[in-house]
């Protein structure tokens, strides 16, 4: 049986970042004075010359990838505290930004030829409880990590059959990579409109077996309203600024997000540390991102008042990599893109292709709604990727990353940064 539990709520607070970093940089130690550049303090976990040394950057993967990120879980709030260590390690001063949303309360077990399968359900697409055959299955082929609309055709077509729930056998085809038809989480917005049929997705290497015997599905979910939080850090400073540097990345997802997720929290938690020598920083990590960003929406919408210097949003797949024959780890392709845009900014394209990046048609993932939020006036760096372990349970370090391609790609995130900052 496969279930998500809610974290308890917790009291709310609003509009409090700059207040409840002020106080707690009274009440600690780290982080007491501005790091500055000539003051021969190193970030915790950087190489002598400076950059964040690869077997530091992925310990921090490791850590991370203990736990399932779901938003609201009792796993995500481990995590989020293990994180916030991570943070004041490397000396900021941390706080919590609580935020109300509706969380999806489920269990599930999906069964072919009486055997269990994996299972994840299509968030929030149905509710109530269904036990017995599943009267509606079809397999279905995606590109996209939500609102697919192989997936979505193949729920309306079960809404129009007036199917009482649906199981859909998913593979995954990512850019160039091989197809993964194991099991793929699929992020799902709360606000978007639902057909009312449960939909249970399993992988996609089943379907022939479930044409064959059948699939009998106990499931049960409803839609609760919930309260968690941001996690955010202020670095280099005492008290909180109006201008500060912002470094952001998502902290929630599907599974254990080594490659995903991790990645991009060890990058931001160097660059946080680093910047902070010469201007202050801070850090904002999201939850909710798996429910199309809803925690980034909430906290740009009610609580961020700051002018930033520029903000540098670290996103998804950072330091995703794929071994060869010869077991040699080697980064995918990611997508970048900025304001002012590449053309503007001396070097930055050229840096980051050291690592990979290319230029992006449009903003990535929670960086378009920083871009939508701040307008074109701040200078922003939005980094975010695919690969073909992305929202499956196989995302683990040994699998999808390595010290070596963590330093590179940090290397070239790092000059990235200096070179938006020295354009603007």
């Amino acid at each position: 049986m496969t279930s998500n539990i809610p974290k308890p709520p917790g009291r709310p607070t609003r509009r409090a970042v700059l207040a409840t970093a002020a106080a707690a940089a009274g009440a600690t130690a780290l982080g007491a004075a501005p790091a500055r550049a000539d003051s021969g303090h190193r970030a915790h976990g950087t190489a002598p010359h400076g950059t964040a040394s690869g077997a530091a950057l992925y310990s921090v993967v490791e850590g991370y990838s203990r736990w399932t990120h779901r938003t609201g879980t009792q796993d995500e709030s481990a995590a989020l505290d293990w994180l916030g260590h991570r943070l004041r390690e490397r000396g900021a001063v941390t706080g919590r930004w609580h935020y109300d949303y509706p969380h999806y309360r489920w269990s599930a077990e999906v069964r072919v030829g009486r055997v269990p399968v994996p299972t994840v359900p299509l968030y929030y697409e149905g509710t109530g409880k269904v036990e017995g055959r599943a009267d509606f299955v079809r397999p279905v082929t995606t590109s996209k990590d939500g609102s697919d609309p192989a997936v979505l055709a193949a729920v309306a077509e079960a809404a129009a059959a007036g199917a009482s729930v649906a199981v859909l056998p998913t593979t995954s085809t990512t850019a160039t990579y091989l197809p993964y038809d194991g099991l793929v989480g699929y992020n799902s917005d709360p606000d978007a409109a639902k057909t009312g049929v449960p939909t249970l997705l399993v992988p996609g290497h089943l379907a022939g077996h479930i044409q064959q015997y059948g699939a009998d599905v106990d499931f049960s979910a409803r839609t609760v309203r919930a309260r968690t939080y941001c996690l955010t850090g202020w670095f280099g400073t005492r008290k909180p600024v109006s201008d500060p540097i912002v470094v952001t990345t998502p902290l929630t997802g599907w599974f254990t997000c080594a490659a995903e997720r991790g990645t991009g929290i060890a990058l931001a938690l160097a660059l946080a540390a680093e910047l902070s020598r010469e201007h202050p920083v801070f850090f904002l990590g999201n939850t909710g991102h798996e429910l199309n960003n809803y925690g980034a929406r909430a906290y740009l919408a009610d609580e961020f008042d700051l002018a930033p210097r520029a903000v540098f949003h670290l996103g998804s797949a950072l330091a995703a990599a794929a071994a060869g024959p010869d077991g040699h780890f080697e980064l995918a392709p990611r997508g970048a893109a900025s304001n002012p845009g590449f053309d503007a900014v001396p070097g930055l394209a050229a840096d980051l292709a050291t690592a990979r990046f290319t230029k992006a048609a449009k903003f990535p993932g929670e960086g378009a709604v920083w871009n939508a939020a701040l307008g074109n006036a701040v200078p922003l760096l939005s980094l975010a990727g695919n690969f073909r372990q992305f929202h499956t349970p196989d995302d683990t370090p040994r699998v999808t990353t390595s010290p070596e391609v963590l330093e590179q790609a940090y290397t070239a995130v790092r000059a990235a940064a200096r070179d938006l900052l020295s354009a603007t």
